[in-house]
């Protein structure tokens, strides 16, 4: 008896235009975006249909610009990311600042209703 091993559930970007169709395996996702080879696509903009063996295809009618535009968001994303690596000492002097202000204005209270 032979046993065939289940083959995983794929799921695929499938981008058509009017003069070609390309088909991508989707290496990522998450709540807003489809991640397939350097492309990151918005699932908003996607028709999701399911294979009948498993996986599912999302599907984008495209033009030239659109992948640009995409790409453009997806070197956004990462930029802001690697920004906010790099300013997380910055941002946590400027709530110290706040904070020794704030005592400072406390105790200046305290003492004239002192007296």
């Amino acid at each position: 008896m032979i046993f065939k091993r289940k083959k995983e559930a794929v799921d695929d970007v499938i981008l058509i235009n009017e003069n070609e169709i390309r088909i991508l395996e989707v290496t990522a996702l998450d709540e807003n975006s489809v991640h397939a080879g350097n492309l990151v696509l918005p699932r908003a903009d996607a028709q999701v249909r399911y294979y009948p063996g498993g996986g599912r295809a999302f599907i984008y009618g495209y033009t030239g610009p659109y992948l640009a535009e995409s790409q453009n968001i997806a070197d956004l994303e990462k930029s802001v990311v690697l920004k906010n690596m790099f300013n997380y000492g910055s941002a946590s002097k400027l709530q110290n600042i706040q904070f020794y202000v704030m005592l400072a204005a406390l105790i200046i209270t305290i003492f004239l209703l002192r007296n």
